[in-house]
């Protein structure tokens, strides 16, 4: 057995920065954090190349003296606590004295510091195994840290980094987690010499999201009026109608400590239970205080992951705050009115759009025989796929029926075959017809020699619509039909990385998205199939899905999962009437699906009741 040694200090925080700094992101929380904790007001975030060549925060904070600078980059070396008693009512960001030892180690650091009471300024650099001297500079009162070349002697973990696109997306969303607890201090965040985000100080929590997202999510949001007792919760919930597709829209924050904890996300389901589709997830921001003392907030380096002392009050306090919050506002959702297009802003303009008008509708190819959608008004539909390959089945191209005189369609409704006009030869005998009925314009039950199926139409025509796609996609991409007017959404810059990150993902599936300002995209071709679906919605529920954390470990999962949700979209759904020849064309194609039992969700598709099973309901056997 080999003996037992002390490893050198270097040694040692190297593996201390291994545990705290996974990434460029990681160091700005650090550094953001120490900011925070230093009493700032301001503070400036510089990377280049994605944090790997440059990480530069400035702050307006107290600042360092000479004598405190000397110790900056010593492992273990905090002003965070004065004594053992404080380790127990940890009142601040950061407390370890790990996090500059650890930074300085993997890279060339340097910090530049003022003091109020000073003249004058000092500065300190480390690199690797070697610390400085302090030596005096000119500085503004507050703390500037400048990190460059990140594992430049660790090249193993250099090596597992992402595109500078993706980790810029991890450093934005790190200052989000600093920003939205402390909406009194400025955050700016500049890439490659580009400003990417300028977030002034807020009046409100709800300005603060407008200000870090877009005014749409902050607009419907509800506030959770603080709660009194030994938890105190507070903060912003969304009706169960702006539910998104990834639960990235959830922040929880523990007296301004942004963490993740299984006891409050399970009770955030709960609150929300019976309100939203299960498949979808609330967005909140919730702030929870308690005493310091009531939970252990050194369980992990990177300290997301806390422990309650109890986690079972945590829980149905959280619980009952958002509950109650919901069941006070007003959860019908608004009627939304699509935004009046802009004035084209010239003669020159308006001439251009005519023309790309006149030659758009002068392509458009001949009516194709067969159903299809209802047209959307911003952009006539086409071909599915383009080029001489076979369109999809009519059942992807359902138009539902006008309504009945009355306004209101019948519960039930059955396929009866119907007497030839007069005049008119009989057609030569077909195969006998299903005996099929459509139940409150949801359910499509067949009868049978042997009895019934009960068929769900939306989970039957998800299923054949996956099918078709995943077949499509394995042969090339989609083909994307362009808008006459894009459609825009915001974007913070970290989903905006997500974009450009997952750009050949994008083109497999025949979307073409691009720049349209520093705080949003616009989708400017979409599948032409997905005529239901709105292309900013869904590129936001896609973003949503790229954000869930498991896109860069398994890409073939990542794409079935967006097939679901493109074959969701558009399926018909429960509530639309179908018509005979529609079902028809339903059930033909569901006869010649593979896996048709189930949806791509795996919810059953359609039940049967035999013969024996209605003698049994009805004790005739």
């Amino acid at each position: 057995m080999a003996s037992i040694r002390v490893l050198p200090v270097h040694m040692v925080n190297k593996i201390a920065a291994g545990e705290v700094i996974e990434r460029p992101a990681s160091v700005v929380k650090e550094l953001l954090e120490n900011a925070l904790d230093a009493g700032a007001g301001r503070i400036d975030v510089t990377v280049e190349q994605g944090g790997k060549q440059l990480i530069r925060v400035s702050d307006d904070g107290g600042g360092m003296g000479p004598e405190d600078l000397a110790k900056a980059f010593v492992p273990h070396a905090t002003s965070k606590l004065p004594d053992e008693e404080a380790l127990f009512h940890i009142a601040t960001l950061g407390f370890r004295g790990e996090a500059l030892a650890s930074i300085a180690a993997i890279s060339h650091a340097s910090i530049r510091t003022r003091t109020a009471a000073e003249d004058g300024g000092h500065e300190v650099a480390a690199g690797g195994e070697v610390l400085g001297e302090v030596r005096p500079c000119a500085a503004p009162v507050g703390t500037t840290v400048e990190v460059r070349d990140l594992f430049f002697n660790t090249p193993a973990r250099r090596k597992f980094l992402r595109s500078d696109s993706t980790e810029l997306g991890h450093i934005a969303e790190a200052l989000i987690r600093a920003a939205l607890p402390r909406r009194d201090v400025a955050f700016t965040l500049t890439h490659n010499g580009r400003r990417v985000m300028d977030v002034p100080p807020a009046r409100t929590l709800q300005q603060r999201v407008a200000d870090l997202f877009d005014p749409e999510l902050a607009e419907p949001l509800i506030a959770v009026e603080p709660s009194d007792g030994d938890v105190r919760i507070s903060g912003l919930v969304a009706p169960p109608s702006a539910a998104r597709a990834a639960a990235k829209w959830q922040y929880l924050f523990l007296n301004g400590r942004y963490i993740r904890d299984r006891f409050c996300q399970h009770a955030l389901r709960e609150a929300y239970r019976g309100l939203i589709d299960p498949q979808r997830h609330p967005v909140a921001i919730l702030f929870i205080a308690l005493d310091p003392a009531a939970v252990d907030v050194n369980v992990h380096p990177t300290k997301i992951e806390v422990r309650f002392r109890d986690g079972q009050s945590v829980h149905s306090h959280l619980l009952a705050a958002v509950r109650e919050t919901l069941q006070r506002a007003e959860l019908r959702p608004r009627m939304s009115l699509p935004p009046e297009a802009p004035e084209p802003p010239d003669d020159a303009r308006r001439q251009s759009l005519r023309e790309a008008l006149a030659d758009f509708f002068a392509a458009q190819p001949a009516p194709q025989p067969h159903l299809h959608f209802s047209e959307r008004r911003d952009r006539p539909s086409g071909e599915p796929f383009g080029g001489d390959r076979a369109p999809l089945p009519p059942m992807a191209r359902l138009s539902p029926r006008p309504p009945a005189d009355d306004g209101a369609a019948p519960p039930l409704r059955a396929a009866e075959p119907s007497d030839p006009p007069a005049g008119h030869a009989p057609e030569p005998a077909r195969a006998p017809a299903r005996r099929v009925m459509q139940v409150h314009n949801t359910y499509i039950v067949v009868a049978d020699a042997d009895g019934l199926r009960i068929i769900d139409q939306h989970a039957l025509h998800e299923r054949v619509l996956y099918n078709q796609l995943l077949e499509r996609i394995t042969a090339g991409p989609l083909a994307g039909q362009g808008l006459l007017l894009p459609a825009t959404l915001p974007v913070t810059p970290a989903r905006k990385a997500l974009l450009e990150t997952h750009a050949d993902l994008l083109a497999r599936l025949g979307i073409e998205v691009s720049d349209f300002g520093p705080a949003s995209v616009a989708v400017q071709r979409f599948p032409a199939f997905l005529d239901r679906a709105d292309p900013a919605a869904f590129v936001a529920d896609l973003l949503d899905l790229l954000d869930g954390g498991d896109a860069a470990l398994d890409p073939e999962h990542l794409l079935h999962s967006v097939l679901d949700m493109m074959a969701c979209k558009a399926a018909v759904k429960a509530g639309d009437p179908l018509g005979d020849e529609e079902i028809a064309h339903l059930l033909d194609a569901a006869d010649a699906a593979d896996k048709s039992t189930a949806c791509p969700h795996g919810r059953p598709t359609q039940i049967r009741l035999t013969l024996r099973d209605l003698e049994k309901q009805f004790r005739r056997g």
